[in-house]
């Protein structure tokens, strides 16, 4: 039986990075969609206006106009902070949730605390434009996510990605609420993934903790793996669905 994806795509990405992932999800027999959320892609508005509640109305609406069900949803990076809201409003279409190496937000926290940001270009382009380009990010930081990715594949997608909106940074993700729809967890753990967070932390367990009894995968890869490894991605995904 082919099982049913919606794939959420994290900061300064869009629709287009999980190409890779659903042409390997559909050989595989199964169906995949990916969502352009608000500022992102063709999903074209005014960054400055754009919420994590839009983010989560955005993929409910998705999945809604197409009438979906037994949905496995999968988010990565920052779409980690998308997914458990789109859970809550819909539950009955929801089958499954994967953070694919993404965060996992805590009751109450936003991602970026507006007092006290991990990155002073954050704090800047929070106060004025709300949008932040992975340029400002610095050196250290696009090291990171770019880690095991060929110069080339990594000059392309450098340039491909768009401004990140900041306002879904600030929003806070329903988890208990989540929680408590029953819905099963699942987290990609991306081996090799550098992407500096929260001082040096990880991605795994720092994130991957959070969830209550998930399911893990595990893959040789860094943080792009819809670029490095859309093949054991989309394998992941395949086997977390049906249960493996």
């Amino acid at each position: 039986m082919a099982e049913t994806f919606v794939l959420v795509h994290g900061a300064w990405h869009g629709a287009w990075c999980w190409a890779a992932v659903i042409n390997q999800l559909e050989i595989l027999g199964d169906r995949a969609f990916a969502v352009d959320l608000p500022g992102h892609g063709m999903n074209r508005v005014n960054r400055a206006a754009v919420t994590l509640e839009s983010y989560v109305d955005s993929v409910v609406e998705f999945i809604e106009e197409r009438d979906l069900r037994d949905v496995v949803i999968a988010g990565h990076s920052l779409g980690g902070v998308t997914i458990p809201g789109v859970a809550v409003k819909i539950p009955k279409r929801i089958k499954r949730l994967v953070w694919v190496t993404a965060l996992v937000p805590l009751e109450g926290k936003p991602v970026l605390d507006p007092a006290a940001p991990p990155n002073p270009a954050m704090g800047e382009h929070l106060r004025s434009d709300r949008s932040i380009t992975i340029e400002a990010m610095g050196e250290q930081f696009m090291a990171g996510l770019a880690n095991d990715m060929a110069p080339a594949v990594r000059d392309w997608v450098l340039q491909a990605l768009c401004p990140q909106p900041m306002g879904p940074m600030v929003g806070l993700a329903p988890m208990n609420a989540y929680f408590a729809t029953g819905i099963p967890s699942s987290y990609i753990v991306c081996e090799r993934d550098e992407t500096p967070i929260d001082n040096g932390a990880g991605w795994h367990p720092h994130f991957s903790s959070r969830l209550k009894n998930p399911t893990l995968k595990f893959i040789n890869c860094g943080h792009e793996v819809m670029f490095t490894a859309p093949v054991e991605c989309a394998r992941a995904l395949h086997d977390l669905a049906i249960g493996k």
